[in-house]
């Protein structure tokens, strides 16, 4: 839906998302707080909190000509639409030499369905990792069977709870490079032009696994949920993206950055934001007007469980994984 001239005319001011939450999120936490999951309401306080008093500062003055300058410290959580730009760079910088092979890459996506997600909304942690723990796992086995490609794969996967339009939409996207090791992880087996591997075997093999996993470990919750979501095709994209580095790019905006950014935002006559946003599908720019306290929930609900970030690590929970087996590789 494109907006009319007159919903234009209703744009009274700009904002950044920060300032909105400065403005809005202490009356939201008054209303909400109490019935806020504890993680959201922490990440929400910590937010708030980000270059004020509440977190000190420092006193920078000219010993020429005596100006001062003070500045509040940030809060530097992954969450904060200010915090964060640095951080990415850098790591993108590093993941550049690090993890980039002389290779075609692919971009994998697996999305968790829609009667799954209440259950993962409840349960973010054990849900996360069953979401890496059997994705990687449907691509390492159809990659080692000869009849696909017959390696070991090299990814990094990264996990993202938000759509574009601000809905809780868990799915993960992994970096692959076009090949892998071979068995005795002695050689390189480079995949087919433009093809990694079969879309439907892998869609029908990551949802066995989650049905197993959640057998195994979760099997009260199992037997709640509706059979058919065993027998639906669950969503699995391959996509060629060339070398690599443009996935990458796209990736590392996530990494230490959440669904909103501090991007401004027209503030409407009647107290709305008007939210833009591209359509996945058609690739027309579109919007929504949202109130501050909707604005204000979808924020804190992309919330990921306490961890900190980090390329194959097992501490915590990590919504940045990575198996590197390629390295040796890259000579």
């Amino acid at each position: 839906m494109q907006p009319t001239s007159s919903e234009r005319g209703a744009c009274a001011s700009t904002l950044g998302f920060h300032e909105l939450l400065v403005r809005h999120g202490p009356a939201y936490l008054k209303r909400f707080g109490p019935s806020l999951p504890g993680r959201q309401r922490e990440v929400l306080e910590r937010l708030l909190r980000c270059r004020t008093p509440a977190l000190g500062g420092q006193l920078f003055a000219c010993p020429d000509c005596g100006a001062r300058h003070y500045r509040y410290h940030s809060c530097n959580d992954r969450h904060c639409p200010l915090c964060g730009q640095t951080d990415a760079d850098q790591w993108l910088a590093r993941q550049e030499l690090r993890i980039l092979l002389p290779t075609p890459y692919f971009l994998v996506t697996f999305t968790l369905p829609e009667p799954l997600r209440a259950w993962m909304r409840s349960h973010p942690k054990a849900g996360y990792d069953l979401l890496f723990q059997t994705s990687a796992q449907a691509l390492q086995d159809l990659a080692a069977n000869p009849k696909h490609l017959g390696a070991s794969l090299g990814m990094l996967g990264i996990l993202h709870t938000w759509s574009r339009t601000l809905i809780y939409h868990p799915h993960l996207h992994y970096l692959v490079p076009g090949g892998g090791l071979s068995a005795d992880q002695r050689q390189w087996v480079p995949a087919k032009d433009k093809f990694l591997l079969p879309v439907f075997p892998l869609s029908d093999h990551f949802r066995h696994l989650f049905y197993q996993a959640l057998q195994k470990h979760h099997p009260q919750e199992l037997r709640t949920l509706s059979g058919k979501i065993w027998k639906q095709r669950w969503v699995v994209h391959v996509q060629p993206v060339g070398s690599g580095q443009q996935a990458l790019h796209y990736l590392s905006r996530y990494v230490f950055k959440t669904a909103t950014g501090n991007r401004r935002l027209e503030l409407r006559s009647d107290g709305r934001v008007r939210w833009p946003y591209r359509d996945s599908t058609t690739g027309r720019s579109e919007h929504q007007n949202l109130t501050p306290d909707e604005s204000c929930a979808a924020s804190s609900s992309t919330s990921c469980p306490p961890a900190t970030i980090a390329f194959g690590s097992s501490a915590g929970f990590t919504r940045l994984r990575g198996k590197n087996s390629t390295a040796s590789a890259a000579s």
